[in-house]
């Protein structure tokens, strides 16, 4: 039988004494109801119709940390058919509602994985042929909290059990190379944008042109496609730069030919944060892929464990990934997406506030996908992806105990073949 992580296991030399209650997040606590209309409750035929087959899933009682609306201390998410429908303290639970009681939980929004292996394979609508919804590594991906991954060109739900609901979306970013030690991909890179830029000029001449034998407007067969939706905006441009001369490479192109994008590496990202943060660019940082400094320049270099830290002073969105992306089973603990958690608890050491370290697993790593509208917060109207966790997620102790994908649970550690002799808990039945 295959062995957990040692991380995971540590538990069971305390099984006797439960896990200490971990101090609140450093983040605003409310008691304001998120969505909750006094007057609005269940009717009669929404009452029939949870008799039949209940659309309805309530997690009860737990701490909800909304990510962009605060900390609920004892609320109640109300789901309906694979949807957020209600948070709040005085939210009522339909008759006949599959429920979670999660008091003495923590309650967030299902974390998403910017990058991973194994997990999700294939490309585009074609992951759905070589998806395997009862692979272990989904399961395990769910035991580390994680909801949502993007692989190859895609943005995919772990729909554990089923293919519905599974492609996100398509074709998050094009990927561009352009480094300080290749000056001849530079000039190229340069010479195709120019050429785009050039044809959206001719082509807004030729539309504002009011001479009604203008003629045809001009053909962009010769023009990259990938990046004259670059220049409008249409797509994210995904740059992988670590040292600051790669950095400050980055920043010189976005200045000139601004568009959207993301920075992967970034470990000396903290020493030009300023100017990265005034090109609008969003970075993937791992807080432990260390880089030595070079001890024959006369500047600060190198990996610095606050690197997080001052990218969020400078304004700078960024997500969390450790430096494997995929699921490691051979019992090293902590560089695999299973330690997601604990790659960002390194950057809240490093003096990244707690909260923000939340956004980087959830929100901000959305946003990085361009899924945000969906998920990586609890708001009502989003997607149903929810983590019900047995203490503070930035905690080695803690266990995701349940993990909701679209309204359904798709995870629950009681019946789970690796963690549920781990802390077994009680039944709810």
């Amino acid at each position: 039988m295959m062995l957990a992580p040692f991380f995971l296991l540590f538990p069971v030399l305390q099984e006797e004494t439960p896990p200490p209650e971990v101090p609140a997040p450093a983040e605003e606590e409310t008691t304001e109801e998120i969505v909750e209309d006094p007057e609005e409750e269940a009717d009669e035929e929404e009452e029939e119709e949870a008799e039949e087959e209940s659309p309805y899933l309530a997690i009860v009682g737990g701490r909800v940390h909304t990510v962009t609306r605060g900390t609920l201390p004892r609320a109640t998410v109300l789901c309906k058919n694979g949807r957020i429908m209600k948070i709040g303290s005085r939210v009522r639970v339909p008759e006949g509602a599959r429920v979670i009681d999660a008091k003495g939980h923590h309650v967030y929004p299902g974390l998403v994985a910017v990058n991973s292996s194994g997990v999700v394979s294939g490309s585009g609508t074609g992951i759905r042929d070589s998806f395997d919804p009862f692979s272990i590594n989904v399961d395990l991906a769910l035991a580390g909290g994680i909801t949502t991954v993007q692989a190859g060109n895609a943005v995919a739900k772990l729909t554990r059990g089923s293919l519905d609901g599974l492609l996100t979306a398509n074709g998050p970013w094009v990927t561009l190379s352009y480094t300080s030690t290749s000056p001849g991909g530079r000039r190229g890179l340069r010479a195709s944008l120019d050429k785009a830029r050039d044809h959206m000029r001719a082509a807004r001449e030729h539309e504002l042109d009011p001479d009604p034998d203008k003629g045809d407007p001009p053909s962009d067969k010769e023009v990259d496609s990938n990046h004259l939706a670059l220049l409008r905006g249409e797509k994210t441009a995904r740059f992988n730069a670590s040292g600051l001369k790669d950095l400050l490479a980055v920043c010189d192109f976005l200045e000139e030919y601004p568009m959207k994008s993301v920075v992967w590496g970034g470990q000396e990202a903290w020493a030009c944060a300023g100017r990265l943060g005034r090109t609008g660019t969003s970075l993937v940082i791992s807080p432990r892929a260390k880089r030595q400094a070079d001890s024959r320049l006369n500047r600060d270099s190198g990996w610095s464990i606050e690197n997080a830290a001052i990218l969020h002073a400078a304004g700078i969105p960024f997500a969390i990934i450790p430096k494997r992306a995929s699921i490691d089973r051979g019992g090293i603990a902590g560089r695999d997406l299973l330690a997601l958690a604990m790659e960002a608890a390194f950057a809240i050491r490093g003096g990244l506030p707690q909260k923000e370290a939340l956004r980087a697993l959830t929100m901000d790593a959305a946003g990085i996908l361009g899924v945000s509208d969906r998920v990586g917060s609890l708001e009502t109207g989003k997607d149903a992806d929810i983590i019900v966790c047995d203490g503070d997620l930035f905690d080695y102790r803690t266990f995701v105990q349940w993990a909701v994908v679209n309204g359904k649970v798709v995870y629950d550690k009681a019946t789970a073949p690796y963690f549920a002799h781990i802390r077994p808990r009680e039944s709810q039945d």
